[in-house]
């Protein structure tokens, strides 16, 4: 009878610690299923930042590029634009001296001494 009595509460031991494992397996299963997932979501996303990272240094490297080429047309601009002025300032110069040479000669042609030598 103890016998049969200890063999029961050996069994129902054995059972609650057999159902006790069985409940936490289920639980670590699922606990290793969802960081599985988490490790496989954070993969994906290391690969699609190194993607952008080597997108963006490409963007990076390009933008450097455009910025020197319109750095130089920028020089060559202010070089062509100073060149322009001065010969803009000499043709206004010259142009200011015929108008001044022009009224000058128009004086003189209205002059009464021209008009006397154009009459003889």
């Amino acid at each position: 009878e103890t016998m049969s009595k200890d063999l029961a509460e050996a069994t129902a031991a054995e059972e609650a610690a057999i159902k006790s494992y069985e409940e936490l397996m289920a639980a670590k299963t699922k606990e290793v299923e969802a960081l599985t997932q988490a490790i496989e979501s954070k993969t994906k996303l290391i690969g699609e930042l190194g993607v952008e990272i080597v997108q963006m240094k490409e963007d990076m490297d390009d933008t450097a590029a455009a910025l020197m080429a319109d750095q130089k047309f920028l020089k060559e601009l202010e070089t062509s634009c100073a060149t322009k002025t001065a010969e803009w300032e000499e043709r206004s110069k010259t142009r200011a001296e015929e108008l001044v040479a022009l009224a000058d000669t128009i004086k003189v042609l209205n002059d009464d001494d021209a008009l006397e030598l154009f009459k003889s």
